[in-house]
């Protein structure tokens, strides 16, 4: 078969690649908010200190030098932070890793005006970020929700 057309030959290139295997997906870390207490309240910006678990599921050790998150509440963005902080977690198992998180003044107002809807659909919350390990990046996406009270 010889094909002739300079067209023919792009589509053909463009079909074979589509149909390349991709690479494995990148090894994970497991994060979750393990504690969060605020550490500066101020007019415009507020400081909070976060303990973060951080789980290791795979069969290799993983040293970060640094992360960077962001934090949603009620589906709204509420706080962000980074770190440039090595940490260590060996292979299937855990380390704690203690951040602060930045929130403005409009993040706070914007959650305020929620509370009538947390009591009757609970609390959500969302923490998605990056571990950096030299050029190598290690993606979170955690969700969690603390429940409304049903009253008796």
């Amino acid at each position: 078969m010889r094909l002739k057309s300079p067209l023919a030959i792009i589509v053909l290139l463009l079909l074979l690649c589509a149909c390349a295997p991709k690479g494995p997906p990148p090894p994970r870390l497991d994060v979750s908010i393990s504690e969060i207490n605020e550490a500066r309240i101020g007019m415009m910006e507020q400081t909070y200190s976060l303990l973060l678990r951080v789980q290791n599921p795979n069969n290799f050790d993983i040293e970060t030098d640094g992360l960077s998150f962001d934090i949603e509440t009620n589906g709204k963005p509420f706080a962000r932070g980074v770190s440039n902080q090595s940490v260590s977690v060996p292979r299937l198992s855990e380390a704690m890793v203690k951040v602060d998180a930045v929130s403005d003044l409009s993040s706070v107002i914007g959650q305020i005006r929620s509370v009538p809807q947390l009591a009757t659909s609970g609390f959500k919350y969302r923490l998605v970020g990056r571990f950096f390990s030299g050029d190598k990046r290690y993606p979170f996406d955690y969700s969690g929700k603390i429940a409304a009270d049903k009253p008796e």
